[in-house]
């Protein structure tokens, strides 16, 4: 998407230095000039802005500018939008100016009730050119929110749609190459969420069906997309069920129809993806199909508390029909913020054993029954380098000032494991930076 956003209170060009020349103090320390064009839109704003209107920027997403740019009629040329709260009775105001050569000039606004502008997005809906606005709006003490849709038509701001949400996507799940919209609703009498599917036909956006989330859940905790099969685009949902439990809503078109793959009809539950766990689906493997975690406890050793609460995730698929394909086993240092891909064959003998490994310094050593394979640890400071030297260990990667390392020992290299094994084994979780979840 060609998108462009501007805040101008902070727009500065700075110029090329075109020669080694002298010049007064004062010019060395001046401000560089800004393009006679923003000027002049910071001028036209000013113009239409009522009596005690301020700036008010979205507060969540990508684009949280008080002004941006985006072409919105598909003239090649992109319209200023600017996000505004006024003193009136429908205080939340967006308006739209029309850039002509390094000129602007307002052409269209829209007003709405609300405390502040939640979220935006600029999504071309149809073939034509240009982009639509999404614009979700907080509403003052209430858990919904106001979510609408605006196409600038013949240098007018309508309508496409409103709604009320929690939460709220764009993405094309028909197939059809157009996006739609995935809203998330509470039904707080039903103790449940309510999805609708807003879909792009005929030159609107119509909604589709309504479907139920699991019942009982309470907070969204994660949205992420992706494939349930190679050619079926999801959205899979995990809720909080209760304090202690995680669970996932996957919806897609399952032939033809838009429903909640997981969601049983006698227990009106996804019951299949219910986990006591805090582990959330994600494309462990990297091949666009979207996996959902399984926990398998591994043994203990009676007594030997460094082996207790271990375990690994095993990671699979479910198709449209609810059929389970396993996929990768993993061993998961959250609080590291590494994980370990394990061999399918150690699933029910591996043995992880926590406790001072390198010199004093905590680690991990992984075990089939009393065969010690190899061990784990990470180290940080001036001296980590030496110390795994002299400890006869070996780097697997480093990050930041953290070095990671490992030892293959006698059980490990009689099944021909070697440092290159561990390397080939070992990843970094990765943490979303806009949530800072894992």
């Amino acid at each position: 998407m060609k998108r462009i956003v501007i805040c101008i209170c902070l727009l500065a060009v700075v110029g090329l230095l075109g020669g080694c020349f002298l010049e007064p103090a004062e010019g060395l320390y001046a401000v560089p000039k800004q393009p006679e064009e923003y000027y002049n839109l910071q001028s036209a704003i000013e113009a239409a802005m009522p009596a005690g209107a301020s700036y008010s920027p979205p507060t969540a997403g990508e684009n949280q500018q008080a002004v941006q740019l985006t072409d919105l009629d598909g003239d090649g040329e992109d319209e200023a939008i600017v996000y505004l709260k006024t003193t009136g009775d429908l205080p939340l105001a967006v308006y739209v100016f029309d850039k002509q050569g390094e000129s602007f000039s307002f052409v269209s606004k829209v007003e709405g009730s609300g405390s502040a502008f939640d979220h935006v997005l600029y999504v071309p809906f149809d073939d034509r050119p240009g982009y639509e606005i999404v614009l979700g709006r907080q509403i003052s003490g209430q858990v919904l929110q106001l979510l609408n849709v605006y196409a600038l038509r013949d240098g007018t701001l309508t309508e496409l749609m409103n709604a009320v949400y929690s939460e709220f996507i764009t993405i094309d799940l028909n197939g059809s190459g157009m996006q739609d919209i995935f809203v998330i609703r509470s039904d707080g009498d039903m103790q449940k969420e309510i999805v609708e599917l807003y879909s792009w036909e005929d030159g609107q956006l119509f909604k589709e069906r309504e479907v139920s989330s699991s019942a009982n859940v309470t907070t969204v905790k994660r949205i992420i997309t992706g494939n349930v099969t190679q050619d079926v685009p999801a959205v899979f949902v995990s809720s909080e069920l209760d304090e202690e439990h995680i669970i996932t809503d996957i919806y897609a078109y399952n032939y033809g129809i838009f429903e909640n793959l997981t969601r049983s009809e006698q227990t009106n539950t996804s019951v299949q993806t219910l986990r006591n766990y805090n582990v959330y689906s994600c494309d462990i493997d990297g091949d666009g199909l979207i996996e959902l975690p399984r926990i398998v406890p591994l043994r203990e050793i009676e007594g030997d508390d460094g082996t207790k609460d271990q375990s690994l995730i095993e990671w699979y698929n479910l198709d449209v029909d609810g059929q389970e394909t396993d996929k990768l086993l993993t061993y998961h240092n959250y609080a590291g913020g590494w994980y370990l891909e394990i061999p399918e064959k150690w699933k029910n003998k591996l043995i992880v054993w926590r406790g001072p490994v390198l010199m004093g310094n905590a680690g991990y050593i992984f075990r089939l029954g009393d065969a010690a394979l190899f061990s784990v640890a990470a180290m940080s400071g001036e001296d980590a380098a030496s110390i795994v030297q002299d400890a006869k260990w070996s780097v697997l990667t480093q990050k930041g000032d953290v070095i990671y390392a490992c030892r293959v020992d006698a059980g490990g290299r009689s099944l021909g494991l070697s440092v290159d094994t561990i390397r080939n084994m070992f990843r970094f979780i990765h943490v979303d930076w806009k949530t800072g979840e894992t």
